[in-house]
């Protein structure tokens, strides 16, 4: 039964996430904040119990911000920009505890690099920005350390692409609300972050992969895993 629940929560969670994304052109519609909610709130209830990479109240406070993020970004990128902000900074300081406090799976060379990227983005839309770009850069420099602990830890594909969709979604945003609006831009907004709440989810619950050949790593019979508190 327990089994089924949790299949249950996660079917829920990708079905909600396609309905938004489906909806989202006609917001705002009646529940849309809870729609758009719906899919951290079920990958919260799915991970409850399961053996996580590191605290699990980490993971669950990170979901549950998002969550909250969800609703006030319902409502407007731009007229609830700073609400988002915060709920969503809460989300990437627990990712970036969860992932940094997790052993080097990868040299320096590999990862020491990304503030750079966000370095010539932040650089690329800051004419367009108003008086709330030192709370985008702040949140920028987070999110970025986030997928730096990510592809630092190199736990799995899944973790580490999950980091990456995130990236992706929050630039979109940046030029959605500030750049150039289109309803393209919109849906690939929602695609990439909800597939990277369910990626980051599913790596945090899986084992970590052995380097190089995404296989999980083998555990001596004597040795059962160590699940955190």
């Amino acid at each position: 039964m327990m089994m089924d629940n949790r299949s249950l929560s996660w079917g829920l969670a990708l079905l909600t996430a396609l309905a938004y994304t489906a909806a989202e052109a006609f917001r705002p519609f009646p529940l849309s904040w809870l729609l758009k909610a719906l899919p951290a709130l079920t990958l919260l209830q799915w991970s409850l119990g399961r053996a996580i990479r590191g605290p699990r109240l980490l993971l669950y406070l990170a979901l549950a911000a998002a969550a909250c993020g969800d609703i006030a970004l319902d409502f407007g990128h731009d007229s609830h920009l700073v609400p988002g902000l915060a709920a969503f900074g809460v989300t990437q300081l627990c990712l970036f505890a969860l992932f940094w406090r997790l052993p080097a799976g990868r040299p320096c060379w590999q990862w020491i690099t990304l503030p750079l990227g966000t370095w010539v983005f932040l650089w690329l839309i800051w004419p367009f920005l108003d008086g709330r770009a030192p709370l985008l850069a702040l949140y920028s420099l987070l999110l970025t350390a986030m997928v730096m602990g990510a592809v630092r830890a190199n736990l799995n594909g899944q973790s580490q692409l999950g980091a990456a969709l995130f990236l992706i979604s929050d630039s979109m945003i940046a030029i959605d609300t500030f750049v150039y609006h289109s309803q393209a831009g919109m849906t690939t907004i929602f695609v990439t972050y909800f597939a990277a709440l369910m990626l980051l989810v599913k790596g945090l619950t899986a084992p970590r992969s052995e380097s190089g050949t995404g296989r999980p790593v083998r555990q001596s019979a004597a040795t059962p895993p160590r699940q955190s508190p």
